[in-house]
C-alpha cells in the first residue's frame, strides 16, 4: 500500500545514510574495548546527546539517564539542541576528540548523524541507544525502543473501541515523519484504519511540523476541519500525546465530545484527560525510565570489562492506559 512504500522508502534512506562510508562501531568497539572503557586519566567519559530535549519526554528520559550514569561515577555530558543535527553532529565530533569512552544517543533520527557515526567508528567509540530506530542498526551496539506495530495496534484497538467500530467512520491521522518512531507508527496505525473500513478524514495523513508546537498545530487541524466538516469527524488517532492534547481542546472547544482521541506516551496531563471521561479516549506508556536502566547497566558492563550487548536491538512494549486503569496509573511524565 502507499503508506507501506512509504515506511520502506524512509527507512532504505535512513539505512544508506547511516552507513555511508562506515561499517557501524558494533564490532571494532568491541574488540577496542575488551578491558573496558576508560579515558586515560581512569575516568570513564559518556558523551550523550538528544535532538529532541525540548519535548518533555526526551528532556526526563536524558535527564534520568545523566542521573543515573553519574550515580556510577560516570562523567557524563549531556548535548542538547531543538531537532538541529548539525549542531548534534559538531557537538558530538569534538567530544570524540577530546576522549569520550562511549556516547549514547537519545531518540536519533538515524538519518541525520552519518557524521558523528564516522566519527566514532574511527575511534572505536561504541554508540548506545534509546529509541534510535525501528530495525536492527549497525551503528548502534544496542538500541532499545518501543513495538511500533504494538503501539498503533493498542491505540487503533481503543479507537474501534470509544467510536464503536472502524468501518464507515471518519477519523484524523496526525504524525510527524521526522521521527522515524512516530513516523512508522502513524503510517501502520494509517493502514489499520484503512483496512478496517474507517474514511482518512481530509484525504491523507495531517504532518506536525515541530514536537514542540505540535499541541497548537493539531489543535488547529482539528478546528479548521471541524469547522469546515462539522459533523465529518468521529476520531482522531495521533502518534503522542502532546498533539493529542491539543486535539482534544480542539473538540471539547468545538462542544463535540462525541469525537474520540488516542495519543502514545501516557503523559500525566494526558492521563488527567483520559480520566475525565471526555474526547481524551486512551494512550500508550512507554516506561521509559525502565529503558534507561538496562542502557545504563549495559554501557556499565562494557565499563567493566568490554562487554558488549549480545542483542543490538531490542524491542519492548507498552501499557494501555484508558478509562478502565487510567485512574491507577502513576505516570512517570
Amino acid at each position: 500500500m502507499r503508506t507501506r512504500l512509504k515506511i520502506i522508502t524512509a527507512l532504505a534512506a535512513a539505512t544508506m545514510l547511516g552507513l555511508t562510508g562506515c561499517s557501524g562501531p558494533g564490532t571494532d568497539a568491541g574488540a577496542a574495548g575488551s578491558s573496558g572503557g576508560s579515558g586515560d586519566d581512569g575516568t570513564f567519559k559518556v558523551a550523550a546527546f538528544t535532538a529532541g530535549y525540548a519535548t518533555p519526554g526526551g528532556k526526563l528520559t536524558l535527564d534520568k539517564f545523566v542521573e543515573e550514569g553519574k550515580a556510577k561515577g560516570w562523567d557524563v555530558t549531556l548535548y542538547t539542541s531543538d531537532f538541529d543535527y548539525d549542531k548534534i553532529n559538531s557537538d558530538m565530533q569534538s567530544a570524540i576528540t577530546q576522549g569520550a569512552d562511549v556516547i549514547l544517543a537519545g531518540f536519533p533520527d538515524p538519518r541525520q548523524i552519518a557524521p558523528l557515526v564516522n566519527a566514532a567508528e574511527s575511534a572505536d567509540i561504541p554508540i548506545f541507544s534509546i529509541d534510535g530506530g525501528v530495525e536492527p542498526n549497525e551503528d548502534f551496539v544496542e538500541d532499545v525502543t518501543f513495538d511500533q506495530d504494538q503501539l498503533a495496534s493498542l491505540t487503533v484497538g481503543a479507537l474501534e473501541e470509544a467510536m464503536g467500530g472502524l468501518e464507515g467512520k471518519d477519523v484524523m491521522v496526525i504524525g510527524h515523519d521526522p521521527h522515524i518512531g512516530i513516523m512508522t507508527r502513524s503510517n501502520l496505525a494509517y493502514d489499520m484504519l484503512e483496512e478496517a473500513g474507517a474514511n482518512i478524514a481530509g484525504g491523507e495523513m495531517k504532518q506536525a511540523l515541530n514536537p514542540g508546537t505540535s499541541q497548537e498545530e493539531a489543535l488547529k487541524f482539528v478546528t479548521d476541519f471541524l469547522q469546515a466538516n462539522p459533523d465529518g469527524l468521529d476520531g482522531v488517532w495521533v502518534g503522542w500525546d502532546h498533539a493529542a492534547l491539543g486535539a482534544a481542546q480542539a473538540i471539547s472547544e468545538a462542544g463535540q465530545d462525541d469525537i474520540y482521541v488516542t495519543g502514545v506516551d501516557a503523559l500525566g496531563v494526558a492521563v488527567e484527560e483520559i480520566k475525565k471521561d471526555g474526547p481524551f479516549y486512551a494512550s500508550v506508556h512507554q516506561d521509559w525510565f525502565s529503558v534507561v536502566d538496562v542502557v545504563v547497566e549495559d554501557i556499565e558492563a562494557y565499563r567493566a570489562d568490554g562487554t558488549l550487548p549480545e542483542e543490538n536491538f531490542v524491542e519492548v512494549e507498552g501499557e494501555l492506559i484508558d478509562r478502565d486503569n487510567a485512574a491507577e496509573f502513576t505516570p512517570s511524565m
